[in-house]
């Protein structure tokens, strides 16, 4: 068969990217949904660091928070079998890295790492990770309205009006790195503006916060480390998936399938 736009523009493509080519340390991973699209959402992977050292890393520059270790070296993507990966060893011993894989028919795995290579305990640590949507139009309205999460008693709801209920009978927190804990599944969804799909993005048991930022506009899902004594190493797991259906339709399959992972 003669390839086309549908056989060319179709399927989950992973791909090392670009974002803001001033800050060339970025980690950004470009991945399609599996529906034929040529748009891609922008993964920082991960945009942040902060443990009780201080903040570790910073994909960007953001004068209220001052990084341990300004301006470090690009590092860049390794291709593998089914995505790509990354390893970058900081001044002080420390390395992170992580990978994004193709998860066939529902978007990218994903696997972060941390290495306590330091001679002290590295303590409190939670990640900020993003999931940059304006490079899929559907997804990429500047909006909080289309970001959902799941509250016990109430199913789905508005990010806005779910952090305004106060309800704090969830297990994961509403906020940046922080906030109330409302939501009971791990997961942080957006809803197509224009068909009937969601994105949606999760740490699974190491989600930590829920949060989006209408001004980029952007989704996150946040994980935790555990602590990590000198020598130790702690491993996680999380996904970028793409639902052809409805948020409520999305929901029963995580629960059935996708925290399965």
């Amino acid at each position: 068969m003669a390839d086309d736009y549908a056989t060319q523009a179709k399927g989950i493509r992973i791909l090392p990217g670009m974002w803001r080519p001033h800050y060339r340390w970025e980690q950004i991973a470009w991945v399609s949904p599996p529906w034929p699209s040529q748009d891609y959402a922008w993964l920082d992977f991960p945009e942040a660091i902060f443990t009780d050292s201080g903040l570790l890393f910073l994909s960007h520059i953001n004068s209220p928070f001052p990084v341990v270790f300004p301006n470090p070296p690009h590092v860049p993507w390794t291709q593998t079998e089914t995505g790509i990966s990354f390893e970058r060893v900081l001044p002080n011993g420390i390395a992170f890295g992580g990978s994004v894989e193709r998860w066939e028919g529902v978007g990218a795995r994903l696997s972060l790492f941390i290495r306590n290579g330091s001679d002290t305990p590295l303590t409190r640590i939670k990640l900020q990770t993003c999931a940059y949507l304006r490079g899929i139009r559907e997804f990429g309205e500047f909006t909080q309205a289309n970001k959902v999460v799941h509250v016990p008693g109430r199913g789905w709801m508005p990010f806005n009006g779910a952090h305004a209920t106060g309800i704090e009978t969830g297990q994961f927190s509403l906020g940046w790195r922080s906030g109330p804990k409302t939501a009971d599944l791990p997961v942080m969804a957006t809803v197509s503006g224009e068909t009937g799909r969601v994105a949606a993005m999760t740490w699974f048991e190491s989600t930590n916060a829920l949060v989006g930022n209408p001004g980029h506009p952007c989704m996150h899902a946040d994980p935790v480390f555990p602590d990590l004594a000198p020598g130790a190493r702690a491993d996680i797991r999380g996904a970028l998936m793409f639902f052809d259906g409805t948020v409520d339709a999305f929901g029963e399959w995580f629960v059935s399938e996708g925290m399965k992972g």
